[in-house]
């Protein structure tokens, strides 16, 4: 059977490398449902044919699973990043969690979540899904997009049994962090009724606070004034939480902040269209309370926001009507903007804080750097383990034994373990000894 074996291997993957191909036609743009169920398509086919036909075999599914995880780490969508295929995996899956179930699609949502880990246990740079995975559903949680509580927790479950507790660690700690932000949610309203100071003068006010260690969030790389009600709010706050956790820094992430603003001057039939809004956004548009025209270097000097910042949050409103500009359509010095007076919308709630694609591609970009800064550590931190147990090792002996104990998050590159024995060198972690043996300085 083995020459059988053989060609059915070949065969498989030759039918996954086609099946991608023809998702991979829209060049850069791969749409991450198409591809994912490309993948599937292939794996279902050929593990019913070898359930059928070959009863289950052992060689038969060791060469289903040898050919699977070829197609799905090395096609065509690959050829340019090799980590492409856990990419988008992760946003497959953002995009399952995401969506809007009814309790008679919970079936269903469960049979999504498996068909995303039958791939994850083809993924060999499983450190990348990961870390696209937890700064997605960061974002789920912060912005309350996630379809159901209950799904987000079994897909953890199922990435804790198929990768083990650090590999779910962070995640499960971002879980226990909304939780107890709710509670302390509660605290402030109770603190706020018995106030003296009178509470947030009008506006609903709820906060996350979120462990730096846990969140895979970065502060925001622009200056921003908040407005001066803002200002108030989170200053109130603050010296509640200072109170309770007295010692703990807080760092406001003003670009995952948003909030709901109320336009009364211009509404669908009697009800006021409410704008949904970054609080970039916010903050310019609350400037149109003191003055009917604002121009660019107005919002500009207000909120010092900088111009790759202010620029989108301007383009947004433009774009949806909410703010007339002369010169029409310009975000630059020497505009003027007004609020539209003759807005219409067909919805009363419009939503205004959309992602910014130059914003997602930096942002996959860092997410890629620090992948590359982690594996780095991970390799130094495997090599350091081995020589502490080992003493002294030949330099081939430990690139093999470094490769054997990361390849279950990563496939590395022996040029790159290279690199990280001669930095522990460097920083005289190990030594060189006789021929190639090396040795752990304590």
């Amino acid at each position: 059977l083995d020459p059988l074996r053989t060609k059915f291997e070949a065969h498989v993957r030759r039918s996954g490398l086609l099946a991608v191909e023809k998702v991979a036609q829209a060049g850069e743009a791969v749409d991450p449902k198409q591809y994912v169920d490309a993948l599937l398509e292939v794996n279902v086919r050929y593990t019913a044919l070898v359930n059928t036909a070959f009863s289950e075999d052992a060689e038969f599914v060791r060469a289903l699973d040898n050919a699977c995880r070829e197609y799905v780490n090395r096609n065509q969508v690959c050829q340019k990043n090799s980590s492409k295929s856990p990419e988008l995996l992760s946003k497959h899956a953002d995009n399952v969690l995401k969506r809007s179930q009814k309790s008679s699609e919970e079936d269903d949502m469960e049979k999504l979540l498996n068909q995303v880990m039958t791939i994850f246990k083809y993924i060999e740079d499983k450190d990348v899904f990961q870390k696209f995975y937890s700064k997605m559903l960061a974002k789920r949680l912060v912005h309350g997009t996630s379809a159901s509580g209950d799904a987000e927790t079994s897909m953890i479950s199922k990435l804790k049994d198929a990768s083990g507790f650090e590999y779910t660690n962070k995640l499960q700690r971002m879980f226990q962090d909304m939780q107890t932000s709710k509670d302390l949610n509660k605290g402030y309203e109770e603190h706020q009724k018995n106030s003296l100071s009178g509470g947030d003068s009008g506006m609903d006010t709820s906060y996350q606070i979120l462990g730096a260690g846990f969140w895979p969030l970065q502060p925001p790389t622009t200056n921003f004034a908040p407005p001066i009600s803002l200002v108030k709010a989170y200053e109130r706050f603050t010296h509640f939480y200072n109170d309770k956790h007295g010692g703990r820094k807080l760092t406001w992430l003003w670009n995952l902040c948003k909030g709901e603003i109320r336009a009364n001057y211009v509404k669908m039939g009697k009800v006021a269209y409410t704008f949904q809004v970054s609080t970039y956004q916010m903050a310019i548009l609350l400037l149109f309370n003191d003055s009917d025209t604002v121009t660019y270097d107005e919002i500009a000097a207000t909120t010092i926001l900088a111009k790759e910042t202010l620029d989108p949050s301007i383009g947004i409103m433009l774009k949806a009507r909410v703010l007339t500009a002369v010169p029409e359509g310009k975000t630059e010095p020497g505009t003027t903007y007004s609020l539209n007076y003759n807005f219409k919308h067909k919805k009363t709630k419009v939503n205004l804080n959309i992602a910014i694609k130059a914003e997602q591609k930096q942002e996959a970009e860092e997410t890629h750097k620090t992948i590359e800064e982690d594996r780095k550590m991970l390799m130094q931190s495997a090599i350091v383990r081995i020589m502490k147990s080992r003493k002294t090792m030949k330099h081939t002996q430990l690139v093999s034994e470094t490769i054997s104990q990361i390849k279950s998050r990563f496939s590395p590159k022996v040029a790159d373990i290279k690199k990280c024995i001669d930095i522990l060198l460097e920083k005289e972690y190990l030594e060189r000894l006789e021929g190639d043996e090396l040795g752990y300085l304590a």
